[in-house]
């Protein structure tokens, strides 16, 4: 990762500021109040009270907390957070030297001592707390492991415990009884370890048996004793067995510290920005049988709001540094404000009773920067949530603090129902380099390093219950707890029995399939785990009145619906009859999946027809459809990924019959579907099959098509046509000639030739190639040379780089542009496009950054980085920024300001109904000050928000992609180009995926706009945005 360094400052003009004596903590940093003060701080929910459970120096930095079957209390602690900024500021503080050089430091990705002394440091421990006296505060700590990595998460499981602790997931036990583990084993390694509150973190009981696991970091080739091959995680969550026979990807992706689950099964990982967020509620098992075709986003915001109310004085390094323009820009206006969620994190669901009901149902969030445990009200919205704040808190907080030392982290439902909050207890909460390195000498780093706090949140007049001994109950009274009002007693009522096995309860279990529905849910999928389901166990549940006892009804039956009648023709009756919840119709069509069927079929078939444009119903369709012949669906409208399906899977029996219903449909049904096959058919080089029938009947209907009155169909079909084996076919030839002669005739209209140019690209290379480049020649139209170009490029030969570069001089700007984008569009052009950078038939700077970067992270980075080694934006930085900040003095013209950002900034940024949503709103310049403004435009590379970075894809078949990562799914990710466009890019066919450091925003500006008209640009900002 590269290291900001910026030399000009707003503040200062040098890196190390003189400090003539011993650099001394500030006074006026906040200082750490005892537990029983602290607790004075907190401003609670009316009706309720906070009470200590443990505290310093029993628990030092807790980062989770567990309570076993026996009732006993496990935390985990998370030693060296920031240590890096530590040890830096240690040595730095010997200089007598304050740093002010605006920058961002990061040793763990920079490396070298400092990271090598701070991984030494980071350590974890796991600790067994004891209440000697009865008293309600644990009074003694035993360690269980103190030599571990950082830990982030602790669960029970087969009578011990589970740990997060990357790289490991590791399991420790108590088998004799002694109150000490001498069980440890590592059940999984090779996750990825990045900055330490990155690592996968919260592990949770789902209600199928596995636990679900945060992805923190993302990324990492997993290997267990257990598991048969390594498994590479990625960046989502992922879910395994708690005997490490098993991991499995799934859709969400944790952004922080955190993950939930509601009683339903669906799952909402924390994000530090947003409140409420929810995994896409279609498995990601389900999206993998197909594909051939992009899925949705596999974690999608419920919420819709980032403030936070804090009670609290932000810390003074917070106010220090928001004072300096240098510092806000380099860090962003919404990061230096202290009134927004960022390091949000443990999102925690509420399901239990003790609360009173309102809060039943709630998402809980904590935000550690501002003191508060956020509350969001929680809603279905079709298939999906919403989330909001709670009427009486639309701007306050669930609970907040005055103590800025207060640090919740993590929540739990304890066995008596109350919230537990894990409270790190520090002065400093934020990621270190998220501080100018002169604040952190100041301040220091570690504080609180010998503190942490555990409380529990109770309503006033509730009465604590003792913890129950689960592990004393037998099986039967186990299943009589699964449909407890307590979330913790029906969970581990659950994991009891199933790690047990015992069938013996399965009456119990099955009176409990048509009764309360939490308990239904928890039922179906116990007897199913145990291996004592019967079909009426699924029929009972399939018939019962809640939707998410339905849901979990479908995918048990999965496996049964082809031995047993009664189950397969219940799943139809509810198709049949429309059940009226959109969650469990999304099941159903996935569900119909584990059929291949006539019967099946016409369900998918009725299921598209009704309720095709539900939220999420096209996908949960196409993933059943991969193994169907296809054809039934002709008359759904949702058909180009239905084509891309036949195509990708090389369905020749499907697409011919498809093909016999095309032709008796208008265009606007064809055309999508079309579409759909060229795409499909550009999947990979798998030969097609010929068909049952021979090619002809295909051929046919393909040159009934290339005939018809509506030129995209023409164009379509030929297209289509051309990446089949009938290339010789008589109907293409002549298509073809057709069109050969259309583009090179003067006299036909331009919109004509252009046309036609375009349908030739579906032509061999020999074909296109003379007409083509006759077409490039100055004297044509220069639409029809950008058709000439586009053509060009569509095909794969890499003869093609030589043609486009022959003809460069006599290009015009436009077409330059496109024909960069087509020689940096495939792998085997790049050569060419060197070469002619080095003997200068082009030139380097005719190149923009984003595609300087694409040829660097090529295969030929250091023919690239030689080339590149003389190009730096930042070289003049100073005296460019010193230049146009004298303009600012002068009175800006908004008008000539609006003509300059409607030139320059609407390819990137939206304003009203115009440009595109690519780079970050700029409503954001209303909180900073002129010159920040100016930096980032002169210095756009300085500092790129994570979600603006510009991502670098090559593929399988030589495509070169770059653009922002607007989605993210099970089978595809999506790139948005500067311009707008986006491209779709399945995971199957990503050979190489590279983050850049550099800015979708030119660096050049200041090479097309003049200090007078930047000034004018400013005012126009100012005038539309307004100034705080």
């Amino acid at each position: 990762m590269r290291i900001h360094l910026i030399i000009f400052t707003i503040t200062s003009g040098f890196f190390l500021a003189p400090c003539w004596s011993e650099i001394k903590k500030s006074a006026d940093a906040p200082q750490p109040l005892s537990p029983k003060e602290s607790a004075t701080h907190i401003r609670l929910p009316e009706g309720f009270r906070i009470e200590l459970i443990a505290s310093e120096p029993i628990v030092e930095e807790p980062s989770c907390i567990a309570w076993d079957e026996h009732g006993r209390v496990f935390v985990c602690e998370l030693h060296g957070y920031n240590i890096e900024g530590h040890i830096d500021t240690e040595e730095l503080n010997k200089t007598g030297k304050l740093d002010k050089t605006v920058r961002r430091v990061r040793w763990e990705f920079q490396g070298g001592p400092i990271a090598e002394a701070a991984a030494k440091r980071q350590t974890g421990t796991v600790k067994l707390l004891t209440d000697t006296d009865g008293d309600g505060l644990m009074d003694k700590a035993t360690v269980w492991a103190d030599d571990l990595p950082p830990c982030y998460g602790i669960l029970p499981a087969n009578g011990g415990i589970i740990v997060t602790c990357a790289p490991h997931i590791m399991f420790f036990a108590d088998r004799d009884g002694d109150g000490e583990p001498e069980v440890r084993e590592t059940l999984f390694t090779g996750f990825a370890t990045n900055t330490i509150e990155r690592g996968i973190n919260n592990p949770i009981w789902g209600l199928d048996g596995w636990i679900y696991i945060g992805s923190g970091s993302g990324g990492g080739t997993i290997t267990g004793p257990r598991l048969k091959t390594p498994f590479k995680v990625g960046n989502s969550d992922f879910r395994i067995r708690a005997d490490g026979s098993a991991i499995e990807r799934v859709n969400g992706s944790v952004h922080t510290f955190g993950l939930t689950m509601n009683d339903v099964g669906d799952r909402f990982p924390s994000s530090g920005g947003t409140s409420a967020r929810y995994a896409l509620p279609l498995p990601h098992r389900y999206l993998t049988r197909n594909p051939h075709v992009a899925s949705p986003n596999d974690t999608h915001n419920a919420s819709d709001y980032n403030r936070g109310f804090r009670i609290s004085e932000p810390h003074p390094w917070r106010v220090r540094r928001r004072s300096d323009p240098a510092w806000v820009k380099f860090y962003g206006d919404r990061e230096t404000n202290s009134n927004y969620f960022s390091g949000g994190c443990s999102t925690t669901y509420y399901g239990g009773t003790l609360f009173p009901a309102r809060y039943r149902g709630n998402l809980f969030y904590c935000e550690p920067s501002l003191n508060i445990i956020h509350r969001a009200v929680l809603n279905r919205d079709g298939a999906g949530y919403k989330a909001s704040r709670a009427p009486e808190e639309i701007e306050s907080e669930f609970l907040a603090s005055t103590d800025q030392w207060f640090r919740p982290v993590n929540l739990r439902i304890g066995p008596d129902g109350a919230l537990y909050i894990v409270d790190m207890y520090r002065e400093i909460i934020e990621d270190y380099s998220a501080i100018p390195r002169f604040l952190q000498q100041q301040y220091g780093l570690d504080q609180g390093r010998t503190h942490g706090r555990i409380w529990r949140l109770i309503p006033k007049n509730a009465k604590v219950q003792k913890t129950p001994n689960f592990s004393k109950l037998s099986g039967i009274e186990l299943a009589r707890e699964i449909g407890s009002n307590n979330p913790w007693r029906r969970e581990t009522a659950q994991r009891l029995l199933i790690e047990r096995a015992d069938k013996n309860p399965a009456k119990v279990l099955a009176k409990r399939l048509d009764g309360n529905w939490r308990g239904a849910i928890r039922a179906i999928n116990t007897l199913a785990s145990i291996g004592a389901l019967k079909s009426s166990h699924v029929l009972t549940a399939l018939r019962h009145k809640h939707f998410g006892v339905r849901i979990h009804a479908l995918r048990i039956a999965e496996p049964l619906l082809k031995k047993d009648k009664a189950i397969s023709a219940h799943v139809f009756s509810m198709v049949d009859t429309l059940d009226p919840d959109p969650s469990v119709r999304l099941q159903i069509a996935l569900t119909l999946g584990a059929l291949q069927t006539e019967a099946s079929a016409t369900r998918l078939a009725f299921l598209a027809q009704k309720h095709g444009s539900d939220r999420w119903m096209e996908s949960a369709i196409l993933s059943s459809a991969n193994g169907q012949n296809g054809s039934w669906l002709s008359r759904w409208k949702g058909t180009p990924p239905l084509g891309t399906t036949m195509a990708g899977r090389r369905d020749s029996n499907a697409v011919m019959n498809q093909l016999l219903h095309l032709n008796h449909l208008s265009p606007e049904t064809s055309i999508p579907f079309l579409q759909g096959l060229i795409t499909g058919a550009a999947q990979g080089d798998t030969p097609w099959p010929e068909p049952t029938n021979g090619w002809d009947t295909i051929a046919t209907q393909l040159a009934i098509m290339m005939t018809s009155s509506n030129a995209e169909v023409r164009k379509l079909a030929s297209g289509f046509a051309a990446r089949l084996p009938i290339d010789s076919s008589r109907h293409v030839r002549k298509f073809l000639n057709s069109a050969k002669k259309q583009a090179l005739d003067e006299q036909t209209q331009l919109k004509q030739r252009v046309s036609a140019m375009e349908m030739l690209s579906i032509a061999p290379y020999e074909t296109l190639a003379p007409i083509a480049i006759k077409l490039l020649d100055p004297k044509q139209p220069p639409s029809l040379q950008q058709a000439s170009i586009i053509s060009l490029g569509k095909s794969r030969d890499i003869r093609v780089a030589r043609e486009l570069i022959k003809v460069w001089p006599s290009l015009t700007p436009k077409s330059r542009t496109a024909v960069l984008e087509t020689l940096l569009s495939q792998e085997n052009r790049l050569p060419a496009l060197l070469n002619a950078l080095e003997n200068k038939t082009i030139q380097v700077g005719d190149l923009s950054a984003i595609q300087r970067e694409k040829l660097i992270q090529s295969n030929h980075t250091n023919r690239a980085k030689r080339l590149f080694a003389a190009v730096s934006s930042n070289v003049d930085l100073p005296k460019r920024m010193a230049r146009y900040q004298k303009a600012l003095t002068a009175k800006g013209d908004g008008a000539n300001g609006k003509t300059i950002y409607a030139k320059n900034c609407l390819i990137c940024h939206k304003l009203d109904d115009e440009g595109n949503e690519i780079g970050p709103s700029l409503a954001s310049i209303s909180g900073k000050p002129n010159e920040a403004i100016l930096m980032d435009i002169l210095d756009p590379n300085g500092k790129i928000e994570p979600e603006y970075k510009l991502y670098l894809v090559t593929t399988s078949d030589g495509g070169s992609y770059a653009g922002v990562l607007a989605n993210e799914s099970a089978t595809s990710l999506t790139l948005k180009r500067p311009n707008g466009e986006i491209d779709v890019i399945l995971r199957k066919d990503i050979k190489t995926m590279t983050a850049s450091e550099v800015s979708l925003m030119p660096a050049n500006l200041h090479e097309q706009i003049t200090p007078a008209e930047m000034a004018n640009l400013i005012t126009f900002l100012r005038t539309k945005f307004g100034k705080k």
